[in-house]
Formats: C-alpha cells, structure tokens, sequence
C-alpha cells in the first residue's frame, strides 16, 4: 500500500509492502501516481517526499506483474510508467529518502526526482538486461545526462551496485546520511521549501528542466515500445523462470 501523510506544507508519500521488501504492484503504482498528481495540484503543498517502509525503498518492479504481462495477449499499459510521467509532469519539488535497497525503477525513479537523501549503507542497481529487458523510465536519457554515458553503462549493462557513497559521488544521489536519517532529512530539506513561494519553486523547476524535457519524454516512448516487445521474448521467460527456481 501507498500511505499519504499530509504535513504543513508537504505531502510524504511512503510504500508500505516491508513484507515483499516494498516491491510494487500496479495498484501501488497508481496510488503513487494519484498521490504525486494530487499534490503537485494542491496549492497548500510546496514539497513532496517519497520514502519506502523500514530499511527498503524498493525492490523495483513486482515481479508477478511482468510474469502476468509477459504472458497475456493484450497486456494493459505499464503502470509503472504512468507513475513515472506523473512525475515527469510534476512541477512540484519531490525528494526521495532512499534506505537500503533500490532496485530498478527503484533506481530510474529517483533521476526525476529534485533531490535524494540516502543513507550510506543504500544499495542501487539496475538489472534490466539480465532479465532479457531494456532500461526504462526514460533512463537512457536521464542516467547519461546526470551520471555521464560511461557511469551509466556500468548500471544500465552492467548491472553494476553502487552503495549510498558511489551514488553520491556519480550524481545519482544529491547527499548521504548515516542509516535510518534519510526519511528525516528529506523532511527537513521538505520543510525548508515549504517555507520559499510556492510558484516562484513551481517556476524554476519548469526552468531547470526546459532543456531536455523533449528528449526525456522522447525516450520513455523508444524505451516503452522495446520494453513491451522484449517483455514477451524467449530471453525474458527464461529469465522469470529461473528465478522462480531460487
């Protein structure tokens, strides 16, 4: 589940699933969804803070819902991805608190967010192409553009783990906090923009992401149709089956 918490001035969003180690499902992506949308469109809220339960942010992408996508002849539009254009459409300042594990769109999420707070012993890693798949959430624009094309190679192909220090030191995360600080801090860097003007905040971000906003929503499209196709290839059922035997 996705649980709201409405603070003076920011709107904290946390994923609750501790037991599946806050895997998402489609109806927690559409909860996300509704939850950023809602707030980006209150006027009482100047920042947004997304977190996940415990010491997980996320293990990615629940994977009975690729199983069920794989397998079904007209599967719906990815949820996840309409999570993710939430988010591109949100002018609304947005941090992440990342604790623990960050796993695929754990990980590619996190590139549209203003800022992210992780605790040192954090974990990220993308493991698109070891389970037949390709980057999304537009990451083949956003992971160059904040990490460098070679850094982003190291996650996207690699499949390379960066803890909370790397990812800081490559761009990926804004700053480190010792473990079980990173929900508080995001709450504090939150609280300090709710006190700035709302649109004046609203403006600049528009601003700061003017000059690639065309290419970034041009690669969740590419990245959208090569996901769905590689989503039914024999590489990805291998994949899925394999880790049904672990």
């Amino acid at each position: 589940m996705i649980d709201a918490q409405n603070l003076p001035g920011v709107t904290h969003l946390v994923i609750r699933r501790a037991n599946k180690k806050n895997a998402l499902t489609r109806e927690m992506y559409q909860a996300l969804a509704d939850g950023v949308s809602a707030a980006a469109a209150d006027a009482s809220v100047h920042a947004i803070v997304l977190s996940g339960e415990g010491d997980v942010f996320t293990a990615g992408n629940d994977l009975d819902d690729f199983r069920a996508r794989a397998t079904d002849a007209n599967p719906k539009p990815s949820a996840g991805l309409a999570f993710i254009e939430s988010l591109m459409a949100c002018d609304t300042p947005v941090i992440a608190a990342v604790e623990g594990l960050a796993i695929g769109i754990g990980t590619t999420l996190l590139l549209h967010c203003d800022s992210v707070i992780a605790g040192r012993s954090a974990r990220f890693k993308t493991a698109f192409v070891d389970l037949g798949l390709v980057p999304e959430a537009a990451s083949t624009v956003t992971m160059p553009l904040h990490l460098g094309s070679r850094r982003a190679a190291d996650l996207l192909l690699m499949g390379e783990t960066l803890s909370g220090e790397e990812a800081r030191e490559c761009g990926l995360v804004s700053r480190t906090v010792d473990d079980g600080q990173a929900v508080e801090e995001a709450l504090a860097q939150a609280r300090r923009l709710a006190a700035k003007p709302r649109e004046a905040l609203r403006a600049s971000k528009r601003l700061i992401r003017a000059p690639w906003r065309k290419a970034v929503r041009e690669a969740l499209e590419r990245e959208r149709t090569v996901f769905a196709e590689r989503l039914r290839s024999e590489d990805c059922r291998a994949a899925l089956a394999r880790m049904d035997k672990r």
